[in-house]
């Protein structure tokens, strides 16, 4: 099976999994009421389908891309990977150079290393995110961090819980760390001061290291992602033509996310050739809304989904894939001092304007083994 054609079938499982095919209700859209699931990224627990929009009805199964991606317009200025194993970094690389995409690595912080921990609590602590904790942050509640085809620790959440229930909670970042027993709180913070550090450097002009700015604009565009993350068939083409109708005041772009999403955060139409139509951006906006998560999860108990397939994330979660300009990145620096401590892609979506595209352009690779059928079904063994 070629390598393009696994990844068409994992970027329709990534749009299936999230309901984002289809946005019900919206102008020019007729959809059947099923089309309204949101399923959690977790594709392990995944069956996806090949249901495209009616007006690809007629488009080829996959269209064979230029000969030479890099005459394909690029949008933004090059790709940052945050990675801590360079052999990792090397194959996205190679990929993204396969696709006519600049990049370098932008060495991250590792959870398993304790001289690393403690320098990315320090870097957060610099920028003043260390010192009180959001009401969703406690030992046993960072236990239930989720991420795409990775189930909660529930045991580890349940120890926890037991061993902190008749205690007073923690009051900031370093004594959440200090009574962690199952290392779950290492890796968010080193998640969390990796993101921190690419922003710092490239609000202070530190990246690029690679590539000449010399024609790169005032202020422009790069792609952040994460080592284990493909990048969807056309996914450049897209960009070029649909980055142009970002709402103007987006500080940040997803190119992908999971968890639950609302039609009602769709951005407002857009004018094409004299005729308004959907928007391919929802805005990414109050993603730990308990109602909301809870109203959500009903519907997509109440249509068939199992309870392994809610989403136990908000909304619109996931740093996977992102676009952000030197500016947007100064005003994340300034906007997250202060802030309480959280997952960093919450604090991302409460500190700045952020949006995701409705359609994601990519998707996380947690699988082992893929099989695609002739009838588009793909489905994960």
């Amino acid at each position: 099976m070629t390598k393009s054609l696994k990844a068409w079938c994992l970027c329709l499982i990534s749009v299936q999994s999230q309901g984002l095919q289809n946005l019900p209700g919206l102008s020019g859209l007729a959809l059947g009421e099923d089309d309204a699931v949101n399923f959690v990224q977790h594709a392990s627990h995944q069956v996806g389908h090949d249901r495209r929009d009616p007006a690809d009805a007629e488009a080829p199964f996959e269209e064979p891309e230029p000969k030479w991606p890099e005459l394909l317009p690029r949008p933004f200025h090059e790709a940052l990977v945050v990675s801590i194993d360079s052999e990792k970094y090397k194959i996205a690389e190679a990929d993204l150079k396969d696709q006519g995409v600049p990049a370098e690595m932008v060495r991250g912080f590792n959870g398993k290393n304790s001289n690393e921990v403690q320098d990315a609590l320090a870097l957060l602590t610099k920028y003043g995110n260390t010192a009180k904790l959001h009401s969703t942050v406690s030992n046993w509640m960072v236990c239930l961090h989720t991420s795409p085809g990775k189930l909660p620790d529930f045991s580890a959440a349940i120890s926890e819980w037991k061993n902190n229930l008749f205690r007073a909670s923690p009051k900031n970042v370093s004594e959440l760390l200090e009574r962690d027993q199952h290392n779950c709180v290492p890796k968010i913070i080193a998640i969390a001061a990796a993101h921190v550090r690419l922003w710092e450097m490239l609000a202070n002009g530190q990246l690029p290291k690679r590539t000449d700015l010399s024609n790169a604009g005032e202020d422009p565009w790069y792609l952040i992602m994460e080592e284990d993350v493909d990048l969807c068939p056309h996914w450049r083409r897209r960009i070029a033509t649909e980055l142009s109708l970002l709402p103007a005041d987006a500080d940040v772009v997803k190119l992908y996310f999971f968890g639950h999403w609302r039609k009602e955060d769709a951005a407002p139409p857009v004018n094409k050739s004299g005729k308004l139509e959907p928007s391919p951006f929802l805005l990414a906006q109050h993603p730990l809304q308990e109602f909301d998560i809870l109203k959500a999860a009903m519907y997509e108990m109440l249509h068939g989904a199992g309870w392994k397939n809610v989403p136990v994330a908000g909304f619109y979660a996931g740093t996977q894939a992102y676009m952000l300009k030197p500016s947007g990145a100064r005003k994340l620096l300034q906007s997250i001092n202060g802030r309480p401590f959280q997952d960093v892609d919450m604090t991302m979506m409460l500190s700045v304007k952020n949006y995701v595209w409705r359609k994601v352009l990519a998707h996380a690779r947690p699988f082992k083994q893929l099989i695609c059928l002739s009838c588009g079904v793909c489905q994960f063994l």
